[in-house]
């Protein structure tokens, strides 16, 4: 899947910030050289995924999304946590099942969340394909660390993504 990445990729701009815990945090934009201004589910399931992958058909990727891309837990059993504003989760976890990737009107991607049945444990708790964080797993695999990946196609979301790039 990274080969596939890397053959569409045309530009990327990048910055480094560091968090008030001082570990590092970037924000990269990656622009395809392909045109993605109607991209198909099957062309956004290449780059990013939202599921547990199998533990017996690829462990590593099993352990990778385990300790890197699970999202809380957190909710109303677990108010202290840093994502919770006014009782609810302000990255709305956990995220509702979807049979495909889609595209709404406002052009934020819906990625394909599958009841698959596949859990992990974190704290006390089993935590399932709602709770996974958007992820490419060519890049989960070559840096094992968390790398949050969105799909962006407008004008809009550049200009907000730019303002992150370009601070400080």
């Amino acid at each position: 899947m990274f080969d596939v990445f890397i053959f569409f990729v045309c530009l990327v701009l990048h910055t480094v910030e560091f968090q008030k815990c001082g570990l590092p945090h970037a924000h990269i934009i990656v622009w395809l050289v392909r045109n993605t201004s109607h991209p198909t589910p099957a062309f956004i399931d290449q780059f990013i995924s939202t599921e547990i992958p199998d533990p017996q058909r690829d462990p590593l990727a099993y352990a990778l999304v385990a300790e890197h891309m699970m999202h809380g837990p957190c909710g109303p059993s677990h108010e202290t946590c840093p994502c919770m504003k006014n009782g609810k989760c302000s990255k709305k976890f956990p995220k509702p099942y979807q049979n495909e990737t889609s595209v709404e009107d406002n052009s934020f991607a819906v990625y394909r969340r599958l009841s698959n049945s596949r859990y992990i444990e974190k704290g006390n708790t089993w935590l399932d394909n709602s709770w996974v964080v958007p992820y490419n797993m060519g890049l989960l695999k070559k840096y094992q660390a968390r790398i949050n990946v969105e799909w962006c196609n407008k004008g809009i979301f550049i200009k907000y993504l730019f303002k992150y790039v370009t601070k400080g």
